[in-house]
């Protein structure tokens, strides 16, 4: 049985969290979002401790997975549940294969949700906001519309 890591980030909006999973190559059908905590389950189908606000099921993440969650925290933070054998990390770590929400994947996401909440911000001023990747892996952003 693998084990749940609690990995810290800065999400705050769950509509720009659904949106950097959609650009990170998962359907919106496949992510669940609940205004209530609930369960998350391990590869076998067994209840786990942890719960989640926005969920993807196991069979979302891949074979021999376990679910991935984000819980939203008093401060209005969300936690990521993520198991060592879908991170690829702990007795997992010389096991690539496995790493389906590997390191580089949750930095993916993070630099997503980065693009999107700028994104959300910046249109609602009424500005425009395109980005390129470069080569390096890094967004480049550019907002127009400053008056």
């Amino acid at each position: 049985m693998s084990h749940f890591v609690e990995c810290k980030t800065e999400f705050r909006d769950p509509r720009a969290l659904v949106a950097a999973l959609v650009e990170c190559g998962l359907l919106e059908s496949q992510i669940e979002i609940h205004a209530e905590a609930v369960p998350l389950y391990g590869y076998q189908g067994d209840v786990r401790p942890q719960n989640a606000h926005i969920v993807i099921r196991r069979q979302h993440v891949g074979t021999g997975a376990n679910d991935v969650g984000w819980q939203r925290q008093p401060d209005g933070t969300y936690r990521a549940w993520i198991s060592e054998y879908d991170a690829g990390v702990g007795r997992y770590g010389n096991r690539k294969d496995v790493a389906r929400l590997n390191l580089a994947l949750q930095n993916q996401i993070k630099q997503e949700y980065a693009y999107q909440v700028i994104v959300r911000q910046q249109r609602s001023l009424g500005r425009s906001v395109e980005r390129q990747r470069l080569p390096s892996g890094e967004l480049e952003v550019v907002i127009g519309g400053y008056r």
